[in-house]
């Protein structure tokens, strides 16, 4: 058989191109078919082994031997492997497959901030060796895969118009899952701790089970909660569900005590909700169970125990001093209020009034002493209208002495709209 090395003469292909051709020895011998191609775990990957299904009596089933030994051939449009030197080749876990641990799987674009599908893996060569540079994504992939990007490019051309064709530079591609293992993303090289929360949610939903969970529970617990907030509701109990209750509660413990309360409130197992209130500090699972014994339909039921209180005699200085040091969530300081000894609501200072004030101004002085509020009971309709009729972007929630018991945002009652089409303004 005569052969035309193609090695010289070519700068890139596609996985699919290579991915069963025939894999010679030097003496002509056929010693099986190309089954996948290794590529190390780094920065800049590099292909450094071919793995070959054999019917050689001098092998056994699969093999795997190392890339510089091989030599790429083409003979009228049809590829084939050269087998130079057998030098034999041991894949370990610093190493990853095209085929079996990437080809077909979803991977996140971090441009785009999406799912996607590998349909075909573009590689280059060049004088150091062969290095996969970008995934095909497109329609062109799945095709070329099929062997049939030929007569559909030349059927499209009739019309003016070709294969649509969508290439993602390796840089840009996080990898999630791998067929035969799990991949431990490593949290201080992963592209997608840069995400913010919402895309990183979104991501998350759309991922199976076993890839999710493997990725949420790479994250910090503080990134993780702020993810989880993200979610909608059924993927919120689903992620909670699926983890082990150790690591559920030290999430929980980021969040606000709402937002765990419904999600504790819709988990299908109750027992597993009262591991993790048991699991969560006391001063959390006080509040918590509190917020879960209010009905569905009350403003108790959407109020966050997460403000901020002050008494009348402090300065806008102290205040603000306070605020640097807490760093608090933007919600939380939509109001500041004021409270006496016994939290009995004073007035509340929104957070414009704040900083326009001079820094040795009392609260008292600059408060508005008459500020919109709700009780614990009153039913969710109330606080919608009065958050229509006088535009607020937070409503304080009292007990029936006027003790503030917690504060509902604007963003809440958004949440509650959309979730509950029977609650209108």
């Amino acid at each position: 058989m005569t052969h035309t090395t193609l090695t010289r003469s070519f700068s890139s292909l596609y996985l699919s191109n290579l991915l069963g051709v025939p894999v010679f020895l030097q003496n002509g011998e056929r010693l099986g078919t190309l089954k996948d191609l290794v590529i190390n775990n780094e920065e800049r990957p590099r292909v450094v082994a071919c793995v070959i299904k054999t019917r050689s009596p001098r092998y056994h089933g699969t093999i795997a031997f190392a890339w510089e030994g091989f030599a790429i051939t083409v003979e009228e449009h049809r590829y084939s492997l050269i087998c130079k030197q057998e030098l034999p080749f041991t894949i370990g876990n610093s190493h990853s497959l095209l085929c079996r641990n990437i080809l077909d799987q979803q991977i996140v674009d971090v441009n785009d901030k999406k799912l996607v599908r590998v349909n075909d893996i573009r590689l280059a060569f060049l004088a150091t060796g062969a290095y996969p540079v970008a995934v095909d994504v497109g329609t062109s992939g799945f095709l070329r895969r099929l062997g049939m990007i030929e007569p559909a490019s030349a059927l499209l051309s009739l019309f003016k118009h070709s294969v649509p064709s969508r290439l993602i530079l390796w840089s840009d591609i996080e990898v999630l899952s791998q067929q035969s293992r799990n991949i431990k993303l490593s949290v201080a090289q992963s592209k997608l701790l840069t995400f913010h929360p919402s895309d990183l949610s979104d991501i998350i939903e759309d991922l199976d089970a076993k890839t999710r969970n493997a990725l949420f529970t790479s994250l910090d617990h503080e990134k993780a909660a702020d993810v989880l907030e993200e979610m909608e509701d059924e993927a919120k109990v689903s992620i909670v569900e699926d983890l082990p209750v150790e690591t559920a509660a030290d999430v929980l413990e980021k969040m606000p005590s709402d937002e765990v309360a419904d999600i504790l409130i819709d988990l299908k197992d109750e027992q597993k909700a009262e591991e993790l209130l048991e699991e969560m500090d006391r001063a959390t699972s006080i509040e918590v169970r509190e917020l879960m014994e209010y009905p569905e339909d009350t403003a108790g039921s959407l109020m966050s125990t997460d403000f901020l209180t002050f008494a009348p005699e402090t300065t806008v200085g102290t205040v603000l001093g306070e605020l640097k040091r807490l760093k608090p969530d933007a919600d939380t300081v939509y109001a500041i209020y004021i409270v006496d000894k016994a939290q009995h609501l004073l007035g509340e200072i929104s957070l414009r009034d704040l900083v326009i004030h001079e820094l040795a101004q009392p609260l008292s002085e600059i408060m508005e002493t008459k500020p919109i509020a709700i009780g614990d009971s009153e039913h969710i309709g109330t606080l919608t209208r009065l958050i229509s009729k006088y535009t607020l972007l937070s409503v304080p929630v009292l007990a029936e002495d006027r003790t503030i018991l917690g504060t509902i945002v604007i963003d809440d009652i958004i949440h509650e709209i959309f979730k509950n089409k029977r609650v209108t303004l």
